[in-house]
């Protein structure tokens, strides 16, 4: 069954992408991002095809734990994500909100779509709570916001339920680029939990190669 799950997911990835199409010259950003053995991802365009009405442009790089479509697995829909945003969007926390819940409006509505169901997605909510970074090894970019946050939607790949997914974000502006970035990890497990501490130290491999 579980493989049955990731054959499907695959199929209606594809559908998502769409058309999308990511110059070369992108690739830069995945180059600095490591993940353990198991974790697989993707990168599409913003907007993506499933959520046109966004209105960050840019990139997305996404990485997928092992256990992202298994809903048994403690590590169930866990997994992280890097916008990089042409100059000119403000990170506001106002921004960061109605994208993101843009975001996962247009995602569940195209998964419920591709196998013929109505989703209602006027009742899911996106929250940003700002807090404090911590930063003991002084590697995060210069400017970084960090927030807390919580999605409330309906789970489109597997369960088709409603869920809670906690996020952590952490924002900030290219000094000389002038791009905006988004890292946001993405987990419905508590954030004691394990899978939290292995998308931090991903994390801070990323900003350490991006020093270099």
């Amino acid at each position: 069954m579980q493989s049955f799950e990731i054959r499907r997911f695959a199929v209606l990835l594809a559908i998502l992408v769409g058309t999308n199409t990511v110059l070369a010259a992108d690739m830069e950003l995945a180059q600095h991002i490591t993940v353990p053995a198991g974790w697989k991802g993707e990168q599409i365009s913003l907007p993506p095809s499933f959520a046109k009405e966004m209105q960050f442009k840019g990139i997305e790089e996404a990485r997928f734990s092992p256990g992202m479509f298994q809903e048994k697995s403690d590590t169930f829909f866990s997994y992280f994500f890097v916008f990089k945003i042409n100059p000119g969007s403000e990170l506001t926390q106002k921004n960061i909100e109605r994208e993101l819940l843009t975001y996962y409006q247009g995602l569940s509505s195209a998964i419920f779509n591709s196998r013929k169901k109505k989703i209602d997605t006027s009742e899911f909510t996106c929250k940003l709570t700002k807090v404090m970074p911590v930063d003991p090894q002084k590697i995060y970019p210069q400017g970084l916001t960090e927030y807390a946050a919580t999605v409330n939607w309906t789970e489109p790949f597997v369960t088709q339920k409603p869920q809670t997914l906690n996020l952590i974000i952490q924002a900030w502006t290219g000094k000389t680029t002038k791009d905006g970035y988004l890292f946001v990890c993405v987990s419905p497990q508590d954030l004691k939990a394990n899978i939290w501490q292995s998308m931090q130290t991903i994390r801070d491999k990323f900003y350490r190669n991006l020093q270099q």
